[in-house]
């Protein structure tokens, strides 16, 4: 990231050792994001861990060396020149760090919060354009650091142990630590304390126990020792930056002091740090982490170390009513369970994942692609018996799920061909003597035509599969794959049908997201629903047509090209929002199993899937959006735009959703964060008296979230059982629970959401108040 005002800010992942010395123009501050480094500074080694932080000043060297190969190291540098400009005066600091180990954690976090803030205001995400707001940030920071770290004068007079009691001596005192590198003089002082020298010479030394002029040059010497010890200036320079006339004069008294010159005691000193240093002498081997991925990492930072830029913000009072019902029902749409390939149904691990998700959530359909291939270990066909097939429809029939069979017209793909695949398809399913009695409350047969293709080259194809199946099958229903970018193809085929009545049963609507972008808009997820009801409106403008069921087999609202978003919590709010907007317009959602099944039919995107399971048993976030969403009411009392509050029997369910469609780097810049952190206090009223049970259910970072580290490019890690059953207990949220009497039929619960994530509070009264 390159300079910004008086401030630059890059983001370093330390191969080996990075250096940095500053000059006199500058000083830096390094924060630890993650990982452990080994530390070298004016002589003294010690180590830095996440969320420490150090200060190298003007002058001063420092080495790091990584502890960890994953790591990332903040480094912000401050130019004096810069803020001289702002605040018109001379400003050369000295900190110590010595001060940062004892600070309270309090002014810690705010300190660390400024940090943070200068750091995306600095960026391409910043407050560009408004310089009095920046300034603001950079002033704050420099006012929280001065107040914590700086070193005040009055503090190092303690270090020559010169005490007085007498104001002018102390004002002397004061005078000389200030302008030690300027030229002083015992006349110039008296004159200034309107005193006689010889009166002063004399006060000073009965005071102090030192000669005035023992005492300017101890100061300077002290200085000039600090800058020999930690940087490589020309030792003349050293000399008349600490005051003295002239460097022979400052060699002279140097070797009356130590007992040898300057330059001997340079080297003396760099071979002591030389020979207590534990760092690599190697050159530099580090890189600069470009901007983009530099917000991403702060951004998951802040979020799970609960750094917050806006902490004072008021949270957002609800008042319920719980008597206030809108008599409308929460109608949930029926589930779809993606698997891909169909030969995908026959594998172990699915049918295991499959069997865990019907005990836990229960879909009623599974959708894949084609059929199973038959063939022996031998790779013989099998031509009279279709053994894979049937074993999959078998385990259909046993998990009580619907099938939808995708059969896809492929590009070049003559008319022959196309009803040679069909008559396979009859040939597969009447040979599985149970199909019908299987599957009577229905099966799906679903056409999928070439991606951009002339539609009136396939109508007589759809037509043809229309024909077949209920000429063929008692039961079934024939539908349309429709993507959302291709809604003018679907359009054509559908109303070439107005006189032979072929309309489809069903629709398989496709939403798949696949622009990757820097920066997104809090409501660019309603694109997905806006594009789903453009679709409905249009057919029930359709005269004697009857709108066909909608299914949205496929879909996804995030694309991404790293695996910041990928199964981590970021999309559970949106997810959750989704599915409340799908309820009252489709009759089913699909959900792909794993990243395997979705990989066989988009290839590279297994970052941007929405999908259940990650590797066996191991959940990913979006299972436990089914389950919260399932455990929702059905009868709404009141829905806004961030929650809804239903109710069943005696029970309210209240689920609050904090859903923000944005990468992730957005979410860390502060305009953005006021919408993407909520408080909430919800205040119910009208409550019958009695005795409640109170489950609380919460997804967020820390409950539900799988993070980038389980997953490697290109696939999932490796793990063992142990790994496994330890993944999965850590991730599991649970419902806390406690029993309440709610006497005067008031209740009211705060709520801090974070980014995407998703609260279901239920309200079950077990035990009525006379």
């Amino acid at each position: 990231m390159g300079t910004y005002q008086a401030l630059s800010v890059n983001l370093l992942e330390v191969n080996s050792s990075f250096s940095k010395k500053n000059e006199r123009h500058s000083f830096s501050i390094f924060y630890v994001i993650k990982g452990k480094f080994f530390c070298q500074k004016t002589g003294e080694v010690f180590e830095l861990s996440e969320q420490e932080f150090i200060i190298n000043n003007r002058h001063e060297n420092i080495t790091f060396k990584q502890n960890a190969k994953q790591n990332a190291l903040l480094h912000l540098e401050f130019y004096f020149s810069e803020v001289e400009k702002l605040i018109g005066e001379d400003w050369r600091p000295f900190f110590s760090d010595d001060r940062l180990v004892y600070i309270n954690e309090e002014d810690k976090q705010v300190l660390t919060e400024k940090i943070f803030r200068l750091v995306l205001d600095a960026s391409s995400y910043g407050t560009k354009g408004q310089p009095f707001t920046s300034m603001n940030y950079l002033f704050s920071f420099l006012e929280q650091l001065n107040k914590i770290v700086l070193i005040e004068q009055q503090t190092e007079t303690k270090d020559l142990f010169l005490v007085s009691e007498h104001p002018k001596v102390t004002a002397v005192i004061e005078y000389v630590e200030e302008f030690y590198n300027r030229r002083i003089s015992l006349q110039e002082v008296a004159k200034k304390e309107f005193l006689s020298e010889a009166y002063l010479s004399r006060l000073f030394k009965e005071e102090t126990g030192i000669n005035f002029s023992e005492y300017v040059d101890s100061i300077r010497m002290k200085h000039a020792v600090e800058e020999l010890r930690s940087s490589y200036l020309p030792i003349l320079t050293i000399a008349l930056n600490s005051g003295f006339s002239t460097g022979k004069r400052f060699s002279k008294l140097f070797k009356e002091k130590y007992q040898m010159t300057p330059n001997e005691y340079r080297k003396k000193a760099f071979n002591d740090k030389k020979s207590h240093s534990s760092l690599s002498t190697k050159k530099d081997d580090y890189k600069v982490i470009p901007e983009d991925e530099m917000i991403q990492i702060i951004a998951q930072f802040m979020l799970n170390e609960d750094i917050k830029n806006n902490p004072d913000e008021l949270p957002t009072q609800y008042h319920l009513n719980v008597k206030e019902s809108q008599t409308q029902l929460l109608i949930k749409p029926e589930k779809i369970i993606n698997i891909g390939q169909a030969d995908h149904g026959i594998s172990e691990d699915v049918r295991y994942q499959i069997r865990l998700l019907q005990e836990k959530i229960s879909f009623e359909y599974i959708r894949f692609f084609g059929l199973c291939d038959e063939v022996d270990q031998s790779h013989y066909i099998i031509k009279d018996k279709h053994v894979n097939n049937h074993r999959l429809f078998s385990f259909m029939n046993e998990m009580r799920l619907k099938p939808i069979i995708v059969l896809e017209i492929k590009e070049k793909m003559t008319f022959k061909e196309w009803q040679k695949e069909l008559r396979y398809l009859r040939k597969v399913i009447q040979g599985y003597v149970h199909f019908e009695a299987s599957f009577k409350s229905g099966w799906f047969l679903e056409i999928k035509l070439p991606k951009d293709c002339d539609v009136a080259s396939y109508i007589s194809y759809y037509d043809y599969a229309y024909d077949f199946l209920y000429n063929n099958f008692t039961t079934g229903q024939i539908g349309l794959t429709v993507a959302h970018h291709d809604l003018s193809g679907f359009k054509k085929l559908y109303e070439s049908h107005q006189f032979n009545r072929n309309y489809p049963n069903f629709i398989s609507f496709n939403y798949h997201d696949d622009i990757v972008k820097t920066k997104r808009h809090e409501s660019e997820h309603l694109e997905f629903i806006e594009g789903l009801d453009s679709l409905i409106n249009w057919l029930k403008q359709q005269e004697n047509v009857d709108v066909p069921k909608i299914l949205v087999t496929e879909w996804n609202i995030i694309a991404s090209h790293t695996h910041v978003l990928s199964g981590t919590f970021f999309r559970s709010g949106i997810v959750m929002k989704s599915l409340i907007q799908m309820s009252s317009r489709v009759q089913g959602v699909g959900f792909w199993l794993n990243l395997e099944s979705e990989g066989c039919v988009k290839e590279n995107r297994q970052e941007s899937s929405l999908s259940i399971f990650l590797h066996g048993p191991l959940r990913r976030p979006l299972f436990f959006v089914l389950t919260l969403f399932e455990r929702v009411g059905d009868e709404i009392i009141k829905e806004t735009d961030n929650y809804i509050l239903t109710k069943r029997f005696n029970s309210y369910y209240l689920l609050f959703y904090n859903y923000y469609y944005l990468n992730p780097a957005d979410t860390a810049y502060n305009n953005l964060w006021k919408t993407s952190q909520r408080e909430a206090v919800f205040n119910f009223s009208q409550l019958k008296k009695g005795t409640y049970f109170i489950k609380q259910f919460l997804l967020d970072s820390n409950h539900g979230g799988i993070y980038n580290q389980w997953l490697k490019a290109g696939g999932t890690i490796e793990m063992d059982t142990d790994v496994q059953e330890y993944l999965l207990q850590s991730v599991v949220p649970d419902f806390q629970m406690k029993q309440l009497e709610i006497a005067d039929g008031q209740l009211e619960e705060h709520i801090f959401l974070e980014i995407n994530a998703c609260y279901l509070l239920i309200l079950n009264r077990i035990a009525e108040s006379e």
